[in-house]
């Protein structure tokens, strides 16, 4: 089976497509310029750009949306976290993380599927703490896992190798339930 996925993130889809391989389905990345709405919730938003990624391809496709909660500031970014780094940098979010007393946060994926009738989204989670200082600053990797130690990792997320990443991480859970509920489908 053949899948596509709308994203300009190689990241992801590199992650993504190894996890998918053990469904036996392949995935292809294609470029769309989404509109990334304002919704309440991380659901709303990937099922948005599913629906939008379906009316231009006219196939099966899924969209995902990925957001960075940290506990002590009320779990701001949120969904805003790509917009909140691409606006203050890591020396903003730096400054963020040494002020707060709690240094917890979570990864949050949605993966959200849409074939023109079934909407069908999967999430997970992935919990840990904030660092104060950038780790693997050069390393081309997302920016927030330069910044987030797993728990139970005692390295930061962009120092785990992908195979290891994919055993724990948020998008590999939220990925390794879209497989689990295709197979079945």
């Amino acid at each position: 089976m053949e899948l596509i996925i709308a994203t300009g993130n190689r990241h992801k889809v590199e992650e993504m497509q190894k996890i998918l391989k053990e469904f036996s389905i392949n995935l292809k990345q294609v470029e769309i310029k989404l509109l990334e709405p304002d919704f309440d919730s991380q659901e709303e938003v990937a099922e948005e750009k599913a629906r939008q990624a379906f009316v231009k391809v006219k196939k099966p496709v899924i969209a995902e949306d990925t957001g960075v909660y940290f506990e002590g500031y009320n779990n701001f970014p949120g969904l805003f976290a790509k917009r909140v780094f691409l606006g203050i940098g890591f020396e903003g979010l730096l400054a963020l993380i040494k002020n707060a007393k709690n240094k917890k946060a979570y990864f949050k994926t949605v993966v959200s599927y849409y074939d023109g009738k079934t909407m069908k989204s999967f999430s997970g989670i992935l919990k840990g703490t904030l660092l104060e200082k950038l780790v693997n600053e050069n390393a081309d990797r997302l920016p927030y896992e330069k910044l987030f130690v797993p728990d139970g990792s005692k390295k930061a997320l962009v120092d785990i190798p992908l195979e290891e990443k994919n055993k724990i991480s948020h998008r590999a859970i939220a990925t390794r339930k879209l497989g689990e509920w295709l197979k079945n489908k």
